[in-house]
């Protein structure tokens, strides 16, 4: 189930009615996209103040060092990176009203990078955004994608293939009794049907699943009726901070299983928050890790953020950095006179893309240009180990 539709609920329906009302007053002052001679702007809504800030600012910090570095540089032929990012504070609707204002009068030339809450399930069910034809490249998401959707570019794997991978190296090493916490939404659910799917593929299937609510408060409970489920491995299918608390609360209860999750679980903020009971947590990447020297892209990475930026890379901020650098070679290709559909089109016939050790790939009408994942462990110093 990598690409299962997304049924509209009545927040998306919400959103889209939003979205549309604001797109229409906005557009009384829209020009056309990629107007001869001027800067190339991009619009990203993303979450940088709400419940995945911190995975937010990271991505950015990767995304903006390298249109830093390419405007230094002289730009796109000649043409400089104006890069709109606005906090959407993980809220949909307010995600809503940022396309509005960059479909509208910010007269963006394509959109990039959106994260937060629903921000991206939302843009499918807008007609604006299908009319717009602007693409939308390298959202922060595992999310399926909805049928048409010819103009959405993910680098990144969906849920279930990272899903898929994590079950699929434990099984090979023997551990066959998983145990399922998920959040009682789109991601939790994906993820849990990729799951279920592939112990079913295997004829196993799961001991336990136990769902979490947006409040949490269920999490002391569920820990405990795991530990009745005494599971050789958890697989954790939830956000940053309902993660490190379900963690927190089942270490006290059982050392010896092993605790599994999914890339959108910031390691950072979840050793500070659960302490040492995070050490020996393993989280799926979707790219690199950040010093891995042996990768190009890893190591030009660090360069440019030592010179524009002081701070420590993480695989957030390369990921950041690598659909940056998509984008940049999308809009290099597509010439100074290109239009939102001669992007797209760059895009969409993209192959073999190697970015520095790390290819991406959209021909034959994919929507994600890599099903690279990886598998690491957080440290007992709150690091993470390849």
């Amino acid at each position: 189930m990598a690409n299962r539709p997304l049924r509209l609920t009545s927040k998306h329906a919400a959103c889209r009615l939003w979205l549309s009302i604001a797109i229409l007053f906005s557009s009384l002052f829209a020009v056309p996209s990629f107007a001869a001679g001027r800067d190339i702007v991009i619009g990203q809504s993303i979450d940088l103040s709400g419940p995945q800030g911190d995975i937010g600012k990271d991505y950015l910090a990767g995304a903006k060092v390298y249109f830093d570095f390419v405007n230094a540089n002289g730009g796109i032929a000649g043409r400089k990176i104006v890069h709109r990012a606005v906090d959407n504070r993980g809220s949909a609707e307010r995600s809503a009203q940022i396309t509005a204002d960059f479909l509208g009068r910010d007269r963006v030339d394509a959109l990039f990078g959106y994260f937060g809450q629903g921000c991206v399930e939302s843009l499918q069910h807008s007609d604006e955004f299908r009319r717009s034809r602007l693409p939308l490249v390298a959202p922060l998401s595992g999310v399926g994608v909805e049928p048409g959707m010819e103009n959405m570019f993910f680098i990144r794997p969906s849920y279930a293939t990272e899903a898929k991978k994590l079950v699929g190296y434990f099984l090979a090493q023997g551990i066959g009794k998983f145990t399922a916490v998920y959040a009682a939404d789109a991601y939790g659910k994906a993820s849990l049907a990729a799951v279920e799917n592939e112990l079913k593929s295997r004829r196993l299937s799961l001991k336990g699943r136990h769902v979490v609510g947006s409040d949490g408060a269920e999490i002391e409970a569920v820990a405990r009726a795991i530990n009745a489920d005494k599971p050789q491995a958890i697989i954790v299918i939830l956000e940053t901070l309902p993660a490190a608390q379900f963690v927190k609360a089942y270490r006290k209860l059982d050392i010896t299983a092993y605790i599994l999750g999914l890339s959108l679980i910031d390691h950072v903020t979840l050793f500070e928050l659960a302490g040492q009971e995070a050490a020996g947590t393993m989280l799926t990447q979707v790219v690199p890790h950040p010093h891995n020297w042996d990768v190009p892209v890893v190591m030009e990475h660090d360069k440019i953020m030592k010179i524009y930026r002081d701070e420590a890379p993480s695989h957030l901020s390369v990921e950041g950095f690598i659909a940056a650098k998509l984008l940049v070679a999308a809009l290099k290709a597509a010439g100074k006179d290109a239009s939102p559909d001669s992007l797209t089109a760059v895009l969409r016939e993209t192959r073999n893309l190697d970015v520095g050790g790390y290819t991406l790939d959209f021909s034959r009408a994919k929507n994600r240009g890599s099903s690279y994942v990886d598998i690491n462990i957080v440290t007992r110093k709150g690091g993470l180990m390849h």
